[in-house]
């Protein structure tokens, strides 16, 4: 009998991150934590780095990190996973954008990784999902997707694996053995007990947490608790590390379709209680996150109005659609809304409006296309434009009032 142990570790910083702070997180995290990983042949550790902090890592002069990951793809300690590039929530974007974006990360691991890498797991950003996303995923050809465990509406499968009715493999992480982990409370010690005693029959575990856990979270973290673990392992002959793409090796999937709860790896149980699937992104009673998306569905509108233009016969149409375009697809990511949640003590209004002057910058020039497009055009996009002006006005209005607050 064996016991499995899957890892995933989600490794993405924004495209609004500051120089000095991903370079701190870098030094911190990144290099010692896949320093840690090369020295250890029991290594394989399924790994999700959104295209937008390779960019990131080249454009600032961290390569030296990117061949750190790609050596240790090679050695097959580090099997990369899809995601959506500027880290959205999926089920809450439109569904031509979350499969721009899924594209778009493709793109990425092509290059990095060339044959080294293929179409198996998806990491949906914050673990966030729906049917659609579900569907989306399988549509375009992935083996697999990671959830959170609040996910799962049936009994918890460790010595199974489920699937979608489109047959798409459904891992659910342990989100308390996950969470004692990332918030340091557990040792090495109990957490090998953990996979010890997990259950009477052979059984498998999937752990997943931020990499900047280890490092730039919790000082050291990288050998403290995980070289130690993996040391550990080395001399456990009844515990295997595994990625979890093997995992269907080893146990049968279940033949019924499953369909997972709508909801994030951030969701309570309490949260779909009350029907709020992914409260620190769009909860109903967060003034921002309402006039955030609010602003949002009218930016959307206009791309989709930019979308239908002739951008080939008007330099001036063209520059401004690729400037709207660049601007958009950064600024759909999930980092403003999650500043923004005040109630639980997560609160900076600098690092929201970062986000948010992303979607202005995107309107502006969605407008300006539309209108030297031609008058026709012009008057279709005023409404929507003037919308997104109105809403921004009345946000950074209550981001004030929530600041004075506080």
């Amino acid at each position: 009998m064996a016991n499995y142990f899957s890892l995933l570790l989600h490794m993405y910083q924004p495209s609004t991150q500051d120089i000095k702070v991903l370079k701190k997180i870098n030094d911190e995290c990144y290099q010692p934590l896949f320093r840690i990983i090369q020295q250890y042949e029991n290594a394989r550790f399924c790994l999700n780095i959104n295209g937008v902090l390779v960019d990131m890592l080249y454009e600032f002069g961290l390569g030296e990190t990117m061949d750190l990951i790609k050596d240790l793809v090679k050695q097959k300690k580090i099997e990369i996973v899809g995601t959506g590039k500027f880290h959205p929530i999926l089920p809450l974007i439109p569904k031509e954008e979350a499969e721009r974006q899924i594209h778009l990360n493709e793109d990425v691991n092509r290059r990095e990784f060339g044959n080294n890498w293929k179409k198996l797991g998806f990491f949906p950003p914050e673990m966030a999902i729906s049917p659609a996303i579900i569907e989306l995923v399988k549509n375009l050809g992935y083996e697999w997707i990671i959830i959170s465990g609040v996910a799962c509406p049936t009994n918890w499968p460790y010595d199974k694996i489920h699937q979608a009715a489109n047959k798409l493999l459904l891992y659910f992480r342990d989100d308390i053995l996950s969470n004692k982990i990332s918030f340091k409370n557990i040792t090495t010690k109990e957490f090998i007990d953990n996979l010890n005693n997990l259950y009477k029959s052979e059984s498998y575990i999937i752990i997943s947490q931020d990499v900047e856990t280890f490092g730039h979270h919790h000082a050291h973290y990288e050998t403290d608790f995980l070289g130690k673990v993996l040391r550990k392992l080395e001399k456990e002959n009844d515990i295997c590390t595994c990625f979890i793409s093997e995992l269907k090796k080893y146990f049968p999937i279940e033949k019924k379709g499953l369909i997972p709860k709508e909801s994030s790896w951030s969701t309570t149980e309490q949260d779909l209680k009350q029907n709020i699937p992914f409260p620190l992104w769009k909860h109903p009673k967060n003034e921002v996150h309402k006039y955030y998306w609010k602003i949002l569905k009218s930016l959307n509108k206009l791309m989709e109005l930019l979308e239908g233009i002739d951008k080939s016969k008007n330099w001036e149409v063209e520059q401004y659609s690729n400037t709207a375009r660049w601007f958009y697809d950064r600024g759909l990511h999930s980092c403003p809304t999650w500043w923004a949640n005040y109630n639980r003590g997560i609160w900076n209004p600098n690092l929201i409006y970062k986000g948010i002057e992303l979607l202005i910058k995107a309107a502006l020039n969605s407008r300006l296309a539309l209108i030297k497009s031609g008058k026709e055009n012009g008057a279709k996009g005023e409404h929507f434009f003037d919308s997104i002006l109105y809403y921004h006005g009345i946000l950074l209005m209550e981001i004030m009032n929530i600041t004075s607050g506080l």
